[in-house]
């Protein structure tokens, strides 16, 4: 009996062994071990060995990279502006300027946290910031026991806690997306290893790596797994451990609180699901062995994951409901506000876009031009499974004129695509979307659901032509053919769309073309059921489009170790009061969020009603304001004035003599000479190529009586 699943392994069968030996015929002896080694239980279920064998791997890893507090963080991009010379933590890569939501933003405040003690309520912006629902902070409330990821600053030095917070939901990613490739591919642990690596390294997850990014797809990966766990296990502990899992994700993924990634991924999940429960002979059946009795049985056996998924909705409410002023006062704003996305928003570039992971290498030189605002916006997915729509039609068909039924698993996967290919194309339907909530997506975000659906599709097809070629059949050339062709054809489009605007993304690269082939081998090879070799190149184009998006760091780039921050913490402690920073860039911001001193400036989420009472006391402003947006200050003279040079930017004038200086402002750090009455200089620090000024706001000098 097979201990860690309960069943016994099953010897013969067509997998990950026998399209190799199909080529090289290497000896038996070691064939039968590799086919003892992977060989599936009774019921058709990967054993231990097979489950455990990835995830060990990756816990390694982890434990590696935590130890030596190795990240992918972006904020060596400051080091330019605070130091000469060469960056001795950058390990590899470059940091990427556009990354400023890593680097600016989550790290930045990360930091702030951990100057200030981990407190649920961070006291840099007056009246504070809700530390347990903006920007993913670490702090010392019972949420994160769900957030964890951010555990390792309860016992880490910095440097590895971020290595954690940065590579544990990647991971999580891989080791979720493995689980789903075995649970379908049992005897394919090496296909399913180089999917899930594939996967993790997609242009799209690499320009948005952010946890929020990752734990939607790792949930999604787990509940379609546990799915079919739970319609075939017969063992309990196999049962309840699959629901725990789902259960724990919903709540780590829910409190990530961005919406438009979580809605995709729910939507995969749902139509995989009723598609699996629907099917006479649920998918990743090995021999036809296992559950096959009425649907109502079938739904008994899935209960238990409602009930996971209940509780874990239950704990999101009691979260919810416990910072409901601060979800409160970021839905009140005027940007993002409850954004609701129209229908048939999508143009003919968006589409050609979607498609153009091929030629996606360079992003960042071009600045995501023309392909989007910016390289994170123009990012997708390597969509390989999409053209397998292409062999799932056909086995369909192939399956109603064998009356063996209908794979509904297919045709569900057809269904949700075409659901998200109308919500991009065709208008007219907002009040259906909305009823949905599909609108609560955006077309960009969107992709994240035609990512997912690709790897489940390979899986599937991958699943069925192996099934196929155990009744010594084989995949008609036909469909692999068309599939092979529009593949070609979508990466052809692409490329004359950009060769006619004249981009470097073609013209200047070198690695598209390569890529091109690559892409398109890898759907042929699915379409053939050469499972392994669609999903190596897989892989391979996945590491060419995107494995240096970011850099490898030894840890993060630590303001606080500057001169200039600890000038700041010194005349705090003599003299402590509230900071502003004065400049046209962003590094007198950068310098007062990480150092954790209270003041005005930095990225707001849901903006602290005190803080802006003392600026725009009449709300004159507020239409300027009440947005998610960065908070920076100009020289200048009189009330603060914001505008918006964009959507998510608020831009203030600082006068040191007018009011709310006088009343709020004790100290101001800035990147040049700022000349006014009210202000005294209390040190100039040359720090690196930048000369940091700081002032101390003087009473405003009452005129002499006549």
């Amino acid at each position: 009996m097979n201990s860690a699943v309960g069943e016994k392994p099953v010897e013969a069968a067509t997998g990950d062994q026998e399209e190799v030996a199909g080529r090289r015929r290497p000896g038996r002896a070691v064939v039968a071990r590799w086919r003892a080694a992977v060989a599936p239980t009774q019921v058709g279920l990967p054993n231990w060995r097979v489950v455990v064998a990835f995830p060990a791997v990756l816990f390694i890893l982890l434990v590696v990279f935590v130890g030596l507090g190795i990240t992918g963080s972006s904020t060596g991009f400051l080091h330019q502006f605070f130091a000469t010379g060469s960056d001795s933590s950058l390990i590899a890569g470059e940091p990427e300027a556009i990354r400023s939501d890593e680097w600016s933003v989550q790290t930045a405040w990360t930091i702030s946290q951990v100057e200030q003690g981990l407190p649920v309520v961070n006291h840099t912006f007056p009246g504070g910031i809700d530390s347990t629902v903006q920007s993913d902070l670490p702090s010392w409330d019972w949420s994160m026991v769900f957030r964890p990821h951010l555990l390792g600053f309860w016992f880490l030095p910095l440097d590895n806690a971020m290595a954690l917070k940065w590579w544990l939901p990647g991971f999580a990613l891989m080791a979720a997306a493995y689980l789903a490739a075995v649970t379908f591919l049992p005897r394919r642990p090496v296909t399913a290893a180089a999917i899930a690596v594939g996967f993790f390294f997609a242009p799209f997850f690499q320009w948005w790596y952010l946890p929020v990014t990752f734990w939607p797809a790792a949930w999604a990966f787990a509940t379609i797994a546990a799915v079919v766990w739970l319609i075939k296990s017969r063992s309990r502990w196999q049962r309840w451990t699959w629901v725990g899992v789902v259960g724990y994700l919903t709540v780590t993924m829910g409190m990530g609180v961005y919406v438009p990634f979580i809605v995709p991924a729910v939507f995969v999940v749902l139509f995989a699901g009723v598609g699996l429960l629907l099917g006479r002979r649920p998918l990743a059946f090995e021999e036809g062995v296992g559950y096959d009795g009425p649907i109502r049985a079938r739904v008994r056996s899935l209960l238990p994951i409602l009930v996971g998924g209940a509780a874990g909705v239950a704990v999101l409410l009691v979260w919810i409901v416990t910072r409901w002023a601060t979800i409160q006062r970021f839905l009140d704003t005027v940007y993002p506000g409850q954004r609701f996305e129209h229908t048939g928003q999508t143009n003919k570039d968006g589409l050609i876009a979607l498609f153009a992971a091929p030629v996606t290498r360079n992003l960042g030189v071009v600045g995501g031009q023309p392909l989007g605002g910016n390289a994170s916006e123009a990012s997708t997915f390597f969509l390989i499974g999409l053209f397998l729509a292409v062999p799932a039609i056909w086995l369909i068909v192939r399956d109603r004129r064998a009356r063996r039924g209908t794979d509904w698993l297919l045709v569900a996967l057809l269904a949700v695509t075409a659901l998200f290919t109308l919500f991009l194309v065709l208008p007219g339907w907002d009040a259906i979307s909305h009823l949905i909530l599909l609108d609560r997506t955006t077309d960009g975000r969107l992709r994240m659901g035609f990512g997912l659906l690709s790897v489940v599709f390979a899986l599937v097809i991958a699943q069925r032509a192996d099934a196929i070629r155990r009744e010594k059949g084989r995949m008609p050339v036909i469909a692999t053919v068309l599939a092979g062709v529009l593949a070609a054809g979508s990466v052809a489009i692409v490329a004359v769309h950009l060769f006619h605007l004249g981009s470097p993304l073609v013209i200047q690269s070198w690695s598209w073309p390569i890529v091109g082939v690559l892409f398109v081998l890898s759907v042929v090879a699915y379409s053939s059921g050469w499972a392994l070799i669609g999903s190596v190149c897989f892989l391979a184009v996945s590491l060419i489009g995107s494995m240096g998006v970011n850099p490898l760091y030894r840890g993060v780039y630590d303001l606080n170790d500057t001169a200039v921050a600890k000038k700041m913490h010194a005349m705090q402690a003599a003299d402590p009061g509230s900071w502003v920073g004065v400049g046209d860039s962003r590094l007198p911001s950068a310098v007062l969020v990480q150092s954790g001193l209270p003041g005005y400036n930095g990225f707001q989420g849901a903006p602290p009603a005190e803080m802006w009472k003392q600026i725009d006391p009449a709300h004159t402003h507020e239409l300027n304001w009440n947005r998610l947006a960065n908070l920076s200050w100009v020289a200048g003279q009189g009330a603060p004035n914001p505008h918006n040079p964009a959507a998510d930017a608020i831009v203030m004038t600082f006068d040191s003599c007018y009011s709310f200086a006088q009343k709020h402002v004790r100290h101001v750090i800035s990147d040049a000479p700022v000349d006014q009455p009210c202000l005294a200089e209390q040190a100039t620090i040359k720090q690196g190529p930048t000369t940091f000024h700081l002032y101390s706001v003087t009473p405003q000098a009452v005129p002499a009586a006549p």
